[in-house]
């Protein structure tokens, strides 16, 4: 049986969202630049799905400020440069614009970030001088960001300062549970989900977060990542960005939780 899933209420597909991720499918090439996508999964009964048709607003039905269309052209920017490499002339994280102005408030030289999913932002938080860990799966985007890092400008006490691995899920969850509880100043979850699962990411790093820390979640409005969005809900109380992100002409968001 076929369910068209209504967004509001989306804990009662959590359940199923965590063990088995859904599939976005995209009709023609152009719609994932604006992110118009029809999203799919199963359990053992029924076959959900949810649509995006227009991206004015994020995928949970919640509209961007009106000053965010001042982001329109970073978005398109940083849309084309990537497409000659992976890294940025001036590196950012791939999250909503708002939500990069809430990490310069949070972030000092010193704080210790953990990120799942690595990329521009890694380099964004290595200028920022964070102490950094870093968990990616892809072989090639390790190598390709690895020997930047190793080959420009940073000092030796930033590199000391910095740990990157290349792994997935269960060798991700084993690096996880040998770090020091509350150690960590902020966790950016930003990974492929079926890799290194969005959801999980969360409930097995939380216990790494300091209090006063930040959980962050990237594309939280996207169902494969529900399930840890009310994960988080259910302790703390969110701060949404919905907005333009870079690499992308749609709204998206990104969700912050303070860990007290």
């Amino acid at each position: 049986m076929k369910i068209s899933v209504n967004r509001k209420n989306k804990k009662q597909f959590a359940k199923g969202l965590k063990s088995a991720p859904a599939k976005t499918n995209y009709k023609y090439s152009f719609d994932k630049l604006l992110g118009r996508y029809r999203i799919t999964w199963r359990d053992e009964i029924n076959e959900y799905m949810v649509k995006s048709l227009s991206r004015i607003k994020d995928f949970d039905g919640y509209a961007p400020k009106i000053s965010s269309v001042k982001y329109i052209v970073p978005a398109i920017t940083t849309y084309m440069e990537s497409k000659k490499g992976f890294i940025l002339r001036k590196p950012i994280p791939f999250i909503v614009f708002d939500a990069i102005h809430k990490f310069d408030a949070i972030l000092s030289p010193g704080d210790k970030v953990l990120e799942f999913g690595s990329g521009n932002s890694t380099l964004w938080f290595l200028e920022k001088q964070c102490r950094v860990s870093s968990f990616e799966h892809s072989t090639t985007w390790h190598k390709v960001l690895n020997e930047y890092i190793n080959s420009t400008r940073y000092s030796e006490e930033t590199l000391n300062h910095f740990s990157y691995h290349i792994s997935e899920n269960k060798t991700t969850w084993k690096h996880i549970e040998e770090m020091d509880d509350e150690s960590f100043d902020l966790i950016l979850v930003d990974s492929a989900n079926e890799f290194n699962n969005r959801n999980e990411c969360i409930e097995r790093s939380f216990p790494k977060l300091k209090k006063g820390g930040w959980m962050v979640l990237d594309n939280s409005d996207h169902p494969n990542n529900w399930p840890g969005g009310l994960y988080m809900d259910a302790m703390y109380e969110r701060i949404r960005y919905t907005g333009f992100a870079a690499m992308g002409l749609y709204i998206s968001q990104t969700s912050f939780w303070q860990k007290k």
